[in-house]
């Protein structure tokens, strides 16, 4: 079986106004959508959606859930299956006072700068989309450390974004409950290679300030390589609270889309070695999607 990293998904309350977002702000193209008055089948769900061309490199699905449309975003950063795009800028700082201009777009906290460790120099900032759910951008420093090389996109600036020095998507994270158990099932079933992992301590006022989810954390984390040029990063959050998982209909679930030869033997590994269940199949039976309750929900089309 092949399996490889086609896109990923995210649920929007509002599929136009999401979309016109992202090719406004981000520069996004435009790749197909299903027509204002139609229902697209996703797995049983009714849904309309958008496909978009996010850079060169990555594809994301737009879905307007019929049973969570108009709907925020209901979940904290810590929780499990909460997921972050993070966009690479070679100018943080301005980028971050154009996304605070636009509409809705909320910038959380201040833009803070990695002391030590394998991304060191890294500077990064959460932002939050008009409709709740989490978005990050983070500025390379001019020599990357030996450790995270592996990650460097060698992107250059995208004219199509109005975002200053804009270079499309650098990751895209997850948080998990797992964290050993999400890295085993990227590497050994999905193609991907672990690059790095750190521990980080949070405390409750910093979380609340650059994150709005006022907890302390302890934070295990790791990024993982898939193909040349995606990178996701999982985060397994300890807190004292109790991490409610989320619902793949709720607003700001998101997916990892695969194209495979053979969806239904790569959904039947998952389902035997990581717990998965199906939770449907695509037009015709051409697709498997998969949820564990894990944090990463999978889609195998063919």
């Amino acid at each position: 079986m092949t399996n490889t990293l086609d896109g990923f998904s995210m649920a929007v309350p509002d599929v136009d106004a999401a979309a016109d977002l992202f090719r406004a702000v981000f520069g996004a193209e435009l790749l197909s959508a299903d027509g204002s008055a139609t229902v697209v089948d996703d797995h049983g769900a009714p849904a309309r959606s958008v496909l978009l061309q996010l850079d060169p490199r990555t594809r994301l699905r737009l879905f307007a859930y019929e049973a969570t449309a108009g709907t925020p975003f209901d979940a904290s950063v810590v929780d499990i299956g909460t997921a972050h795009f993070c966009f690479r800028t070679g100018d943080i700082e301005r980028a971050a006072r154009f996304l605070a201009q636009c509409p809705g777009i909320r910038i959380l906290g201040e833009v803070m700068e990695i002391p030590e460790g394998a991304l060191r120099h890294h500077k990064w900032v959460y932002f939050r989309f008009p409709w709740g759910a989490y978005g990050e951008l983070q500025e390379w420093p001019e020599t990357p450390s030996a450790e995270a090389s592996e990650l460097f996109h060698g992107q250059v600036p995208q004219e199509a974004s109005p975002v200053p020095a804009l270079m499309g998507i650098d990751h895209v994270g997850y948080s998990v409950r797992d964290l050993d158990a999400a890295v085993g099932l990227l590497t050994s079933c999905l193609g991907g290679r672990r690059v790095l992992g750190s521990v980080i301590s949070s405390g409750k006022e910093l979380m609340e300030r650059q994150f709005e989810t006022p907890v302390p954390a302890l934070s295990k984390m790791a990024m993982v390589r898939i193909g040349e040029h995606t990178n996701i990063e999982l985060f397994e959050h300890v807190v004292d609270e109790v991490r409610r998982t989320g619902d793949r209909l709720a607003v700001g679930a998101s997916r990892m889309v695969f194209r495979s030869d053979d969806p239904a033997g790569s959904g039947a590994e998952l389902t035997d070695r990581f717990g998965f269940s199906a939770a449907g199949t695509g037009a015709g039976g051409a697709g498997t999607l998969l949820s564990a309750g894990s944090g990463l929900d999978v889609e195998f089309t063919a």
